[in-house]
């Protein structure tokens, strides 16, 4: 089982995150897009990248807005896995290269 990470810990990773908050209960980011169509796209990648990591966050979706949030429930918080899987859905979200 993976460690939850200690307060400082994740106020580190947090840091160097773009847009994320949250503490040891779990880590949050919303995303703004044009209309509901460009959302649902970016939910199904985000959903494609959970299945490949088996690692999947809780997703709120209202209308051009989508809500990550990322917790290892079986850890009892947040772990290095949710960290990386913010990265990846930030490398997501931002585009190719």
């Amino acid at each position: 089982m993976a460690d939850v990470l200690a307060p400082d810990a994740l106020d580190h990773e947090l840091d160097r995150l773009d847009g994320w908050s949250g503490a040891t209960g779990g880590i949050s980011k919303t995303y703004s897009f044009a209309d509901f169509a460009e959302a649902m796209r970016f939910v199904n990648a985000v959903a494609d990248l959970a299945e490949q990591a088996d690692h999947h966050p809780d997703i709120s979706i209202s209308w051009n807005e989508v809500v990550l949030t990322y917790v290892t429930h079986s850890a009892g918080g947040v772990t290095g896995a949710d960290v990386e899987q913010a990265r990846r859905v930030d490398a997501e979200a931002a585009g190719p290269a």
